[in-house]
């Protein structure tokens, strides 16, 4: 990413989150989703519950976010580049994963498939399976985040600062404990506290955002 286009992959960070909590805040209006112990029936009167038009918006700005993720790529692409160098080949793991993450956002499936069905009639048995699937795959998403923000982690971490390249201890230390967190986080997916790498993730977004526009910023002084 050429410099004079690296605000725009600040951009991406920024706007990432605040698309996804519209997403997530269309969806839970009138009502928030039921636990993961809830019965067939509950799920189905969640689904139904729901203002279909909403719903619909709702998951297009969810889809809409994944181009604001792949600036976001490209920024985190030319800092890791910068730190690791041209010859680097950690950096293809990060944002590897990061795209793998990406694709993630345009599954079909799941809840937008018990949306789109509901008015037809939807079986309570079928519901509860597109409600798991959902979270399911959701969870699924946070390996490839954990997995891009534990390499980036490493690559910042090792960037030499003899030759004028650093980052700051948040980063380092953020990215790699924030990626176990969310690996980890697979494991109990079922709880309600394995949200809580995800919502960090949205705020490491954003902080990663202004750092970039900041250096921007001294580059541009130069």
């Amino acid at each position: 990413m050429s410099g004079k286009y690296v605000k725009w992959g600040a951009v991406g960070a920024f706007a990432y989150p605040i698309l996804q909590l519209i997403s997530q805040g269309l969806i839970q209006f009138g009502g928030s989703e039921p636990a993961f112990t809830a019965s067939a029936r509950e799920i189905l009167d969640f689904f139904q519950s729901k203002n279909v038009n909403l719903v619909t918006i709702s998951g297009y700005i969810s889809v809409l976010s994944f181009i604001a993720f792949l600036w976001f790529l490209g920024a985190l692409w030319r800092e890791l580049r910068l730190a690791e160098g041209e010859s680097g080949w950690v950096l293809i793991i990060s944002v590897g994963s990061g795209f793998v993450a990406a694709c993630g956002l345009l599954i079909v499936g799941g809840w937008g498939l018990a949306f789109f069905r509901i008015e037809e009639g939807l079986d309570a048995g079928i519901a509860r399976m597109l409600f798991d699937e959902g979270n399911l795959n959701f969870a699924n998403l946070w390996v490839s985040l954990g997995s891009m923000l534990l390499a980036a982690g490493v690559v910042f971490g090792g960037a030499d600062a003899a030759q004028g390249v650093s980052y700051p201890k948040w980063l380092v230390g953020g990215s790699i404990i924030l990626g176990v967190g969310l690996i980890l986080a697979r494991a109990i997916w079922t709880s309600q506290i394995a949200f809580l790498p995800y919502v960090l993730f949205w705020a490491w977004m954003i902080a990663f955002g202004v750092y970039v526009l900041r250096n921007r910023a001294r580059g541009d002084q130069k």
